[in-house]
């Protein structure tokens, strides 16, 4: 009996979703670990830490703030698409009185600088809405 088994050839676009998956997790601990740095040293990614906080989209937990890491060129990101259902699935999976509803929540954003270009300010970006910023600086 001959069997013959093809080889199959990953197609660009699963190509593009490992790669974007490996930049995604590389920048959660980028973060994990400046986080760390700047005294939260039980700061851990919600992979290794909570699978129900991850189910939020809520990337470093163990923070007085609920944290969601993006990385890369996001085409038709709407952050206010992002932190309305990270809201929504906190207020689903989490008991009312769960410190995750009254944490300000935010969006840190690491943006792809292209090749032959310089890292500036400008390329990694912290957004909320006014009323968590409102939380945090009070």
């Amino acid at each position: 009996m001959n069997v013959s088994i093809k080889h199959i050839e990953p197609t660009k676009k699963l190509f593009m979703a490992n790669k974007n998956r490996t930049k995604g997790f590389n920048a959660e601990r980028q973060y994990r670990n400046e986080f760390v740095e700047l005294g939260y040293e039980y700061c851990v990614t919600s992979r290794y830490g909570s699978r129900q906080h991850d189910d939020c989209g809520i990337d470093l937990i163990n923070l007085p703030f609920n944290v969601q890491i993006k990385a890369g060129y996001a085409r038709g990101l709407n952050y206010s698409k992002v932190l309305r259902n990270v809201k929504e699935m906190v207020s689903i999976n989490f008991p009312d009185d769960a410190k995750e509803h009254s944490n300000p929540t935010f969006i840190i954003h690491k943006k792809d600088v292209g090749k032959g270009r310089k890292t500036t300010e400008f390329d990694e970006l912290v957004v909320m809405t006014k009323e968590d910023f409102l939380k945090l600086i009070t």
